[in-house]
């Protein structure tokens, strides 16, 4: 976050809340290798490590093919063999973190547990429902359209960010100069409005229509292009007692 100044995005993972799962169930590891992947894979393991998935889980995942694998837990997988990912997903990204197997980690592991931050998990992403905030120029809105209709994921979304396709609203025309965007934020741009993710860039040019609370911004990247989405307004003291919370469980 300290180079946005500098025009550079945060990047890092999409589903924050997914990876640091991961990341404390595997002990909280200072050296640690950690992929988020859309695509199914096959990774094979070059020494001895423990593995923890996290995010979007496949219908089939395996160890050589035979022994089946539970996300949001810590296996073991050695030197040769292969992880596979098959069958139908549930969410669109999947955290898979790896630490070298090592007595001092195996031991951290197995004190390490993250049930109430999986159960928050479990409980937010299961709706379509997206907490926003106001954004500086929500008020170019001339009705509450962009509020009361669905909004469906397309297929030219990217890692900056989600194209929402819906209904055409009226708003009023407004110029401005580029502003600070921030993780969350919701540019009204010609085709539509575009929520920007993790990967964003630091300014833009269109007008900051909301901002969705970060509570819900890992949520966001979890959805599959096609799958729709609602926009719920909520108090400033929603927003931050709801952060509040989620920060007491992933620390």
């Amino acid at each position: 976050m300290a180079l946005q100044d500098k025009g550079i995005s945060p990047q890092g993972a999409q589903d924050q809340l997914s990876f640091i799962t991961a990341y404390n169930l595997v002990g909280k590891p200072t050296n640690f290798q950690a992929v988020e992947m859309i695509y199914p894979a096959e990774i094979t393991a070059n020494q001895d490590a423990l593995v923890c998935l996290s995010g979007a889980s496949y219908q089939d995942t395996y160890i050589d093919a035979h022994k089946k694998v539970s996300y949001n837990q810590v296996f073991m997988l050695n030197k040769g063999q292969k992880l596979e990912f098959k069958g139908i997903k549930k969410g669109f990204r999947t955290v898979v973190l790896a630490v070298k197997a090592e007595s001092e980690i195996q031991d951290l592991v197995a004190n390490t547990r993250s049930p109430q931050l999986a159960s928050y998990i479990s409980e937010t992403y299961r709706n379509n429902l997206i907490r926003i905030l106001k954004g500086p120029e929500y008020n170019i809105l001339k009705d509450k359209s962009f509020l009361e209709n669905s909004w469906a994921i397309s297929v030219n979304s990217s890692q900056m960010g989600l194209s929402l396709e819906g209904v055409a609203f009226d708003t009023q025309k407004i110029e401005m100069i580029s502003q600070p965007v921030t993780d969350g934020t919701i540019q009204l741009a010609p085709s539509g409005p575009i929520v920007l993710l993790r990967h964003r860039q630091t300014v833009g040019g269109y007008p900051r229509i909301a901002n969705v609370i970060e509570a819900d911004i890992s949520k966001l990247s979890q959805y599959t292009p096609g799958s729709k989405i609602r926009f719920k307004l909520v108090s400033l003291e929603e927003a931050i007692s709801e952060n509040t919370r989620l920060k007491q469980l992933t620390e």
